[in-house]
C-alpha cells in the first residue's frame, strides 16, 4: 500500500509499484496523468464524431493505450513518462480510427495534416521540412528516412527530442506544454531550434 505521505515518490517507483498489482499506486499514476488522455481523445473526437465512432469507446481505446504504455514504461530506455504515455495513446488511438475508416484519406485530413498549425507561423511540414510528402506515404522502412530520423535524434537535446516526437504526432504546441507541464513560450523556443536544427541537416 502507497501511504500518503509518500505520494510524492518517484514516477519509477510509481511504475514498479503498479507492475506488482499495487492498486494505490496504479490510482496515483491514474490521477496524475490521466490529462493526457483527455487531451489525446480531443484531438480524435472529431474524427470520431465524422465516422460515427462511440465516444466512450474512443475513451477506452485510449484508457487501453494508457495501460500499455504504463506496463511498457522502460526507465532505462524511455526517460520521461508522459511523453512516453502521450505516444502510446496517440497509436492506439491512430490505429483504432485507421481501422475504422473506410475512406483513409478522410482521416489523414482530419488527424494528420501537415497544414495544422504548431506555432503562429509553423506547419508539421516545416518542422519535418518537406512539405510535398503526405504521411500515408512516409513509411518506417524507407532508408532515406530512417537515416534523416538518425541524423535529427543526434542533433536534437533531449528535451527537443520530447517536443519533437509530440510535433510529428500532431500534437499542438498548447497540447505539449500541458503535457510536458511547461511554458507555451518554451514550446514555441524549442520548435524553433528544432526547425533550425533540421534545416542545417537535409
Amino acid at each position: 500500500m502507497v501511504s500518503k505521505t509518500k505520494k510524492n515518490i518517484s514516477d519509477n517507483e510509481l511504475i514498479y509499484l503498479a507492475s506488482e498489482n499495487n492498486e494505490d499506486a496504479t490510482n496515483i499514476l491514474y490521477n496524475k496523468y490521466k490529462y493526457i488522455v483527455d487531451i489525446t481523445v480531443g484531438k480524435y473526437t472529431r474524427s470520431a464524431y465524422a465516422l460515427n465512432l462511440d465516444i466512450d469507446e474512443l475513451y477506452q481505446e485510449a484508457m487501453v493505450g494508457y495501460s500499455d504504455a504504463i506496463k511498457s514504461f522502460n526507465p532505462d530506455k524511455d526517460n520521461h513518462l508522459p511523453s512516453f504515455i502521450s505516444l502510446c495513446v496517440e497509436r492506439r488511438l491512430s490505429n483504432y480510427i485507421r481501422k475504422n475508416n473506410t475512406t483513409k484519406m478522410k482521416m489523414l485530413k482530419d488527424c494528420y495534416s501537415f497544414d495544422n498549425k504548431v506555432s503562429a507561423d509553423l506547419t508539421l511540414a516545416d518542422v519535418v521540412g518537406d512539405n510535398k510528402k503526405n504521411p500515408e506515404v512516409i513509411k518506417e522502412n524507407d532508408e532515406s528516412l530512417k537515416e534523416l530520423r538518425r541524423k535529427i535524434d543526434e542533433v536534437l537535446s533531449p528535451s527537443e527530442k520530447q517536443v519533437f516526437e509530440l510535433l510529428i504526432n500532431n500534437f499542438t504546441s498548447e497540447d505539449i506544454a500541458k503535457i510536458l507541464k511547461v511554458d507555451i513560450k518554451s514550446i514555441y523556443n524549442k520548435t524553433a531550434r528544432i526547425r533550425s536544427k533540421i534545416k542545417d541537416i537535409i
